[in-house]
């Protein structure tokens, strides 16, 4: 019996660590992959899994088996191609922690499992079957995903879906959004970044984009990761906040949106999908957050995947190692336009410190024009300053409620 299985992509993230004495660029192999990247997080906490893939026999190839072994992963699912290698992936790391990605995969062995090969006996003791968009962007793999969703549909198995958006793999951007329409329309949970959502839908605003979402789809449990702004759970009528755990030691945000997802998956399998009160919903988010913060301070996913005692510590320290809670002053403000919140956020990046916005147990970072749009913004909202200073009383002043 398993608790989760996946299928897709697994590969090596060739993730750059630091330059020659020449000043070449040096790339350390990562294993990666989102849905092992998931499985692996899963692992980590507990939970017995199984992938179900295809990589070269080649070197690369037996490096992934060996290491999804170590992982605690089953590897009866997994394939090796003697005639096509396995799938490369460059990744470089911009300014701001966002990445940019170069594939060797055209073709890579893990577009090459066929529906033949799908190993049906795997997901017939598993309790959620997980799978991303990456399977789909070429043939056999394509069908062979599809037959494996549909089976595992037909057993009554958990769909969980993220999207992973990697868009230089797509033939066209027509492709990409049809394939990922298919997931969303299959799965019962879905992982979704900011971004992606806006891609998908044209809509910038969260709250219109997942609507939209559930009038095509009856998915029933929506995350929508916000990156260094923290998260948002949509759950029957529910929107929650997860706050973020941000640290001053991250250096590659590699799997973390997959840490996140295994999280979310951990919850559910502990829970079931029905009945969550809000309260559910702020653990879940909380615990995610905090793991997938632990992952950004490492290089690599799979190898780097944090157990449940960390992500504790995490949670149980995180205020004490912010400097705890400190005295703030607040403000009762109403911002009712788009301008409005563009002059807002170019005042409040002025004043030192922290600023926060608050609606009931949302707390939203005041500098950040993303976080803020995914509040309501026709409605009052708290502002808290720490380190008040009264030269900031006249700043203040344009956006006051009345």
């Amino acid at each position: 019996m398993f608790d989760v299985v996946a299928l897709g992509e697994l590969l090596i993230d060739f993730i750059q660590s630091g330059s020659s004495t020449a000043g070449n660029p040096l790339f350390e192999a990562n294993p990666g992959g989102a849905p092992c990247n998931v499985l692996a997080m899963l692992s980590r906490l507990g939970y017995s899994t199984a992938f179900i893939g295809k990589v070269g026999d080649d070197y690369f190839g037996r490096m992934l088996g060996k290491t999804i072994r170590e992982t605690g992963i089953s590897d009866e699912g997994l394939l090796y191609d003697r005639n096509v290698n396995t799938t490369l992936a460059l990744v470089h790391t911009l300014p701001g922690g966002d990445r940019d990605f170069s594939f060797y995969r055209k073709p890579g062995a893990d577009i090459m499992l066929t529906e033949k090969e799908i190993n049906r006996k795997l997901i017939d003791a598993c309790r959620v079957f997980h799978f991303g968009s990456l399977s789909l962007t070429n043939e056999p793999a394509a069908i062979a995903t599809k037959a494996a969703v549909e089976y595992a549909k037909s057993e009554g198995k958990l769909i969980s879906f993220d999207p992973n958006l990697r868009e230089p793999l797509w033939e066209s951007e027509e492709d990409a959004k049809k394939a990922i329409w298919y997931g969303i329309g299959e799965c019962d949970v879905l992982k979704i970044a900011h971004n992606e959502i806006k891609w998908l839908t044209g809509i910038e605003d969260y709250d219109e984009g997942v609507q939209m979402i559930k009038e095509r789809s009856n998915v029933k449990l929506v995350n929508v990761t916000l990156g260094n702004e923290g998260s948002l759970a949509y759950y029957m009528g529910q929107k929650v906040y997860g706050k973020p755990f941000l640290s001053d030691r991250t250096i590659d945000t590699t799997g973390a949106g997959d840490t996140f997802c295994a999280c979310v998956i951990s919850f559910l399998l502990e829970h079931g999908l029905d009945g969550l009160a809000e309260a559910d919903l702020e653990r879940m988010l909380s615990f995610a957050n905090a793991a997938a913060s632990i992952v950004t301070t490492r290089k690599g996913a799979i190898r780097s995947m944090p157990d449940r005692e960390e992500v504790g510590l995490l949670l149980a320290n995180y205020g004490q190692e912010q400097g705890g809670l400190k005295t703030v002053k607040s403000f009762e403000i109403l911002l009712g336009s788009v301008d409005k919140v563009k002059a807002f956020v170019n005042d409040m990046s002025k004043i030192e410190g922290d600023v926060f916005l608050c609606v009931g147990k949302y707390v939203i970072d005041a500098k950040s024009i993303m976080g803020i749009f995914s509040l309501e913004l026709s409605k009052p909202l708290r502002l808290e300053i720490e380190n008040w200073k009264e030269e900031y009383a006249a700043v203040i002043e344009r956006y006051l409620h009345q």
